[in-house]
């Protein structure tokens, strides 16, 4: 039951775009039969194509997700903290997208999709919520497409970087969240590119350093950079 939920859980779903501006009471019943998992180092946690019986929300660690293709796996995406993970199955074909992986161990909410999707029809002002913060998750990941497209290697990972980053200004240590192979296949380059990329970073103040430990001299440096309208 959603009574039995840490508060603190209840505190953070506040900050899920899913839930955000909802009462408190809209979203106990919401989450009514939700569970907290924790989950292990690398653990399946569904295949595309499987019934999507359940969605989840990111609590805490990193989900990859996945798509496979003439045998060959790509990395959409990489779910950190407050990401929802199969919803849009949830309101679609009812069959899971993509695949996801627990890459490290993770703290995720499971909610049971059939009870949830019933409560969302009977309220029209919920629907009309969720309806939006999916609309902005889709624009984001068109964005994320062109940038791509757009974008040289070096500006994707500087992108990726600032996103790691609160600070506004100044400099800022930081640490790859997960493997650099990883990293790579998110941002649509091969591991080498990515060496490549951060040599090239190097010259505006991006340092890499061993155990994954990157330093930033200059964020809003960093942030010009990544913005310049360049080609190739």
């Amino acid at each position: 039951m959603a009574d039995a939920l840490d508060r603190g859980v209840l505190l953070q779903l506040q900050f899920v775009p899913l839930f955000t501006g909802l009462v408190e009471k809209d979203t106990r019943e919401l989450l009514d039969g939700a569970e907290v998992l924790t989950l292990g180092h690398e653990l399946a946690l569904y295949d595309a194509g499987q019934p999507a019986d359940r969605f989840f929300v990111v609590l805490d660690g990193h989900v990859e997700l996945s798509l496979e293709s003439d045998g060959r796996k790509s990395v959409v995406e990489v779910a950190r903290r407050s990401s929802v993970l199969g919803d849009a199955a949830m309101f679609g074909s009812g069959r899971y997208l993509m695949s996801a992986r627990v890459l490290t161990s993770a703290t995720l909410l499971a909610i049971p999709s059939a009870p949830f999707r019933a409560r969302v029809e009977q309220r029209m002002d919920i629907m009309l919520h969720m309806l939006t913060t999916m609309s902005l998750r889709l624009r984001m990941l068109v964005r994320q497409i062109a940038e791509l497209k757009l974008k040289t290697t070096a500006q994707r990972l500087g992108s990726f970087l600032l996103t790691m980053v609160e600070a506004e200004e100044g400099r800022v240590e930081l640490r790859f969240p997960y493997d650099k192979r990883l990293v790579a296949d998110q941002l649509g380059m091969k591991p080498e590119s990515l060496s490549r990329a951060l040599l090239k970073l190097a010259k505006v103040g991006v340092e890499s350093l061993p155990d994954n430990l990157v330093v930033v001299a200059d964020i809003e440096r960093l942030r010009d950079f990544c913005a310049e309208d360049e080609a190739g």
